[in-house]
């Protein structure tokens, strides 16, 4: 191996890694040695290792502190020792060092390997060499009741807990904290929190720094992974005994799934506010549209006891009127109790074997005298139409796709009707020269009590439920009604049902139909 590739796999170590000469001059450390030390490669090469050194452990017996760790590197079969290095600055602290040696004197290597030992160490395991000012052996202080209950809420506490110094380096953290990261425990301990993307937690830390509490709230990136959570953290300082600011700590909590709540709270809120709308919408409609026949019936019905009052003759024209009142109030009040039903689940068909083209023209007959000025072209099919259906539901969606054609449309105007086979199917189209409908409502055309933007309540009546209901007579019956419409061009209603001969297909897609000789309806 070269020497570009040993230093790039040294650089490339989690474990923070510095390499001496035999005179115990510094040679190199890795970025992890440099954001775990506060140095960096350029300021610390060719400095006695010593610099990192407490002054109580430059020496012992005699012999340097290096060297007694190689010294004694077979008592300790490669187990790491615990002593004390010092960061740039001054403050000291804990740190597992494991050593070790190669080449010949005068070109010998001295490697130390750095790890922060465990916030909570596990002291069933055999135990570790720990280097003291006064003396060095192998014993370890049971833990006490108090530490271990701390060391069972810092690690389970259902948020996330960090401790920094005033470097402000990440000295300890607990596996919530980890997890919102998206990052290992041996790559976060030991960053400097300075050296974070985040401006807003990096404020938070210098505000820790200078003795206050701090709060954030938004979205983190982590550093190392990437991964974006929404967070919500708080940070307090730490103080000595002297009141001085020895670091700080953090709680950070994972605020996804109360975002996802809140999301979920503001879409309902919406669509109870757009209920309520539409209720009101509803009842403003229904209102308009039931006064409307019944003023002029009422009109028309004193009119007519004045006469009979008077003994005079009765117009039959006035009968007529008032029997038309009646027949759309009625025709109101059967959508309303239709809707309902559907809702309910109890709108009752009865099927039979039957001819949809004589639905057809039976409903074309009875459109005579709300025709107007309308014409109305119909394509006859060249043979009959058997379908299996409920024939006064079919005549209801037909009748409603032809009242919405003369409703739309200019006076003068023509609406085409035509009925043909394609396939398996009966398909009925019906086409108006009206105002269209918007691209982006057809969709929503046939739910209950929707009218497109482009239609006015005082100018076109209606409740809204005519295309509601007669979409679940067409579905029931096995068939799809779809809409084809551009704007200030008109619309085409399709309705596809299936035919006698067939148990089960599958409806066509909506395509414009071609269409066949026009006969014109007087």
């Amino acid at each position: 191996m070269s020497s570009n590739d040993f230093r790039e796999l040294m650089d490339a170590m989690a474990d923070p890694l510095v390499a001496c000469d035999g005179g115990e001059y510094v040679l190199y450390l890795n970025p992890a040695a440099e954001r775990l030390l506060g140095w960096t490669l350029p300021e610390l090469v060719g400095q006695p290792f010593s610099l990192l050194l407490p002054s109580r452990l430059c020496s012992f017996d005699g012999q340097t502190f290096l060297r007694y760790l190689l010294g004694r590197r077979r008592a300790l079969s490669g187990r790491p020792v615990r002593t004390s290095l010092l960061r740039r600055g001054g403050p000291e602290m804990e740190l597992e060092v494991t050593v070790g040696s190669s080449g010949e004197v005068g070109g010998e290597r001295i490697s130390l390997v750095l790890r922060r030992p465990p916030e909570f160490p596990d002291y069933t395991q055999e135990p570790m060499e720990r280097l003291s000012s006064a003396v060095h052996t192998r014993t370890v202080s049971p833990i006490s009741a108090g530490e271990r209950a701390y060391q069972l809420v810092f690690e389970n506490a259902p948020l996330g807990l960090l401790h920094f110094d005033t470097t402000p380096t990440l000295l300890a953290c607990n596996d919530y904290f980890v997890r919102i990261l998206g990052s290992s425990k041996r790559m976060l301990i030991g960053l400097n929190l300075l050296s974070l993307q985040s401006e807003s937690i990096m404020g938070c830390v210098r505000d820790v720094l200078d003795g206050r509490h701090a709060y954030f709230e938004g979205d983190y990136r982590a550093v190392t992974s990437g991964k974006v959570t929404p967070v919500r953290a708080r940070f307090a300082p730490c103080f000595n005994e002297k009141g001085e600011v020895e670091g700080g700590v953090g709680i950070i909590e994972d605020i996804t799934a109360q975002r996802s709540a809140e999301a979920e709270r503001g879409r309902l809120l919406r669509e109870a506010q757009e209920a309520i709308r539409v209720r009101d919408d509803f009842l403003t409609i229904a209102s308009h549209e039931l006064k409307t026949p019944l003023t002029p019936l009422s009109l028309r019905l004193a009119s007519l006891e004045r006469r009979l009052e008077r003994k005079e003759p009765v117009d039959p024209t006035l009968l007529r009127h008032a029997r038309q009142h009646l027949v759309r109030l009625a025709a109101l009040i059967n959508d309303l109790l239709d809707a309902s039903r559907i809702e309910a689940g109890r709108l009752a068909l009865h099927f039979e074997p039957m001819r949809l083209d004589n639905i057809v023209e039976h409903v074309l007959t009875g459109m005579d005298a709300e025709r107007g000025q309308h014409r109305i072209d119909y394509a006859h099919p060249a043979e009959p139409v058997r379908i299996r259906g409920d024939p006064y539901r079919l005549e209801q969606v037909i009748a409603n796709l032809l009242e919405n054609a003369l409703k739309y449309s200019p006076g003068d105007s023509t609406v085409r009707v035509t009925l043909d086979m394609r396939g398996d199917f009966a398909l009925l189209s019906v086409a108006d020269e009206g105002i269209g409908i918007p691209r982006d409502q057809q969709e929503l055309l046939f739910e209950r009590y929707f009218r497109a933007r482009n239609v006015s309540v005082t100018s076109y009546g209606g409740l809204g439920l005519g295309l509601y209901i007669s979409r679940d007579i067409v579905e029931r019956h096995g068939g799809r009604i779809w809409v084809e419409s551009e704007l200030g061009r008109g619309s085409t209603f399709y309705v596809a049902l299936p035919l006698l001969s067939e148990a089960n297909p599958t409806p066509p897609e909506p395509t414009h139909p071609t269409t066949g000789s026009p006969q014109q309806v007087h």
